[in-house]
């Protein structure tokens, strides 16, 4: 037995809106010359053997808008931490006194805008993939379910129409938070 049209459109949506929103997530990591704990909260360290986030092992604040303290919940871990920043590639370069694990970030440039903004456009790049990638099951279980009888070829055309319509929607998502991100980064 075949998908439902409305089963397969659920899949789709839900599919889609995961990577709008795991865009905006990976923007909240991306600041424009604001301190946020989100820029390292998802770094990864080496916890006894087990990669885990920051987030879930330290205290991250930031006491202005140019510096994020980490203060680890096992001071043992500051190293680790620090050498983990500092591989991840994130912009700035984590120094620690023993105790905590201190970034400060440098100052925005032109050319440091244009980077941000390039690695924006790749983020926004890769998160079309996933888009893509539901339509195409979306068509996929459709077919099927047309050749085993569950959609007539009306409900099939419809649901290809929808389908379409959705894809067309989260794009046009995507673009407006890459266009609202990118324009965040490259204000002076």
């Amino acid at each position: 037995m075949g998908i439902s049209a409305a089963d397969i459109l659920k899949t789709a949506e839900a599919a889609m809106n995961k990577a709008v929103t795991h865009l905006q997530e990976q923007f909240r990591g991306i600041s424009a010359g604001r301190a946020s704990p989100a820029m390292v909260e998802n770094v990864k360290f080496d916890y006894y053997g087990t990669p885990t986030p920051l987030k879930g092992a330290a205290q991250i604040a930031t006491p202005d808008a140019g510096t994020i303290t980490i203060k680890p919940f096992d001071i043992s871990q500051v190293r680790a931490i620090s050498k983990a920043i500092m591989e991840a590639n994130i912009g700035f370069t984590p120094t620690d006194d023993g105790k905590q694990v201190i970034c400060r970030l440098p100052q925005m440039t032109t050319e440091n805008r244009q980077k941000l903004a390039k690695q924006v456009k790749e983020f926004g790049e890769a998160a079309k993939l996933p888009i893509k990638n539901a339509r195409h099951e979306a068509l996929k279980h459709g077919e099927a379910s047309q050749k085993d009888a569950t959609l007539t070829e009306d409900t099939h055309r419809k649901l290809k129409d929808d389908v379409q319509k959705l894809t067309d929607k989260y794009n046009k998502q995507l673009e407006e938070v890459l266009k609202k991100k990118t324009e965040e980064v490259l204000k002076a």
